[in-house]
């Protein structure tokens, strides 16, 4: 068996690692005080991922992507996860692909170059989080069009030029999958941000016409299908690279604290504890690849267990990383701005991990147990 990635591949990664140590963690300090990077920050960071050539990387090539395979975009994705600032590589939801008409030129060519944002509006606040069941944001027939209703948590603080990809349930009875998509631009009437402990999209009597609807009414969750496993094991590819930062902090601290005249690394609890870190990331790192090469060799349909798999280890093995960091710094950590929990959560929020840990966890029972209730 060959565990050797290809050549080219591990120089992308070296030079994307690199770039992140010199360019993008020496800005975490500005970020986590301010909440945001400067316009002048974010273009020398764009104009550098561009010349590595990682701008769209995971769009596909007929969409003028780079059209990587699952294994190499692991890699650049466990990279990413060693900074927190949330870089913009040129993502687009996959969802978006499905844009037609008008919606091409007004949504999906901006996105794919850069000068527009698409955040997605799915999660609310708690308790509903990520399960549909329980959402709030509903459609209402008006006429021809829709009115939306209810109240989302996005993850990123909304710009001028950025638009809404919000999903809303059909009806307060509606099945948890019978979700709708609609593109919305951030001066739709009855739609407003707010900032308070959070960032939170409200939809008043929002009028949302049939031209701003994504796919079929009811056929939201069908735009991304084959791409959702996939971006499972992307996503425990960057949640390993969280924890080998959270490792690295911890190293370092332990090394050099002082503590009773010993360094806290004399400790047989701390590296007893980092030992195991230790071992349990470079498991799931093999968990995630295997699901990566599976991703790329084999058919969507026999993605879900191993993407499950990954989605569940991964998130377990961030706790624990957060727990056993924090416990090495003896307490959240020496300032606010390198708390490995509040690091974490920054990037990804408590809510949405837990949540989809269960949803991990009712796939992978379901298949033993030979249930289709997922």
């Amino acid at each position: 068996m060959d565990f050797e990635f290809p050549a080219d591949t591990l120089m992308l990664r070296d030079m994307l690692r690199r770039f992140l140590q010199k360019e993008a963690r020496p800005l975490e300090m500005d970020y986590f005080n301010s909440g945001a990077l400067k316009s002048e920050q974010r273009a020398k960071l764009r104009r550098a991922i561009e010349q590595l050539g990682l701008w769209g990387y995971l769009a596909p090539e007929q969409f003028g992507g780079a059209g990587l395979d699952t294994v190499t975009a692991c890699l650049i994705e466990e990279e990413l996860g060693g900074t927190f600032i949330p870089l913009e590589m040129g993502e687009v939801p996959a969802m978006l692909y499905a844009c037609q008409g008008g919606q091409v030129g007004q949504f999906l060519e901006p996105a794919l170059e850069g000068s527009r944002r698409a955040i997605i509006a799915a999660r609310e606040p708690a308790p509903a989080g990520i399960l549909p069941e329980t959402w709030s944001t509903i459609t209402q027939p008006s006429g021809d069009d829709y009115l939306l209703n209810g109240r989302k948590t996005l993850s990123l603080r909304p710009e001028a030029d950025d638009f809404f990809i919000v999903l809303a349930r059909s009806s307060p009875e509606g099945k948890n999958t019978d979700l709708s998509a609609f593109l919305l631009e951030p001066e739709t009437p009855g739609l407003s941000v707010s900032l308070n402990g959070g960032v939170y999209l409200s939809l008043q009597d929002c009028p949302a016409g049939r031209a701003s609807l994504l796919g079929e009414p009811g056929g939201a969750l069908k735009l991304a299908k084959n791409e959702a496993p996939r971006a499972w094991i992307r996503m425990g590819a960057r949640y390993v690279g969280m924890v080998e930062r959270l490792i690295e902090m911890a190293c370092e601290h332990a090394r050099d604290w002082v503590s009773l005249g010993a360094a806290l690394s004399m400790r047989p609890a701390i590296q007893r504890m980092l030992a195991e870190l230790r071992v349990q990331a470079d498991s799931v790192r093999w968990l995630v690849y295997h699901a990566a090469w599976l991703a790329d060799t084999q058919p969507p349909e026999k993605l879900r267990i191993p993407a499950a798999e990954v989605r569940l280890a991964s998130g377990e093995l961030l706790k624990r990383a957060v727990d056993s960091t924090t416990m090495v710094f003896l307490g959240p950590g020496p300032s606010a701005q390198i708390e490995p929990r509040r690091l974490v959560h920054s990037v990804v929020p408590m809510d949405a991990l837990e949540q989809g840990l269960e949803q991990a966890r009712a796939v992978i029972a379901n298949q033993m147990l030979n249930l289709s209730l997922v």
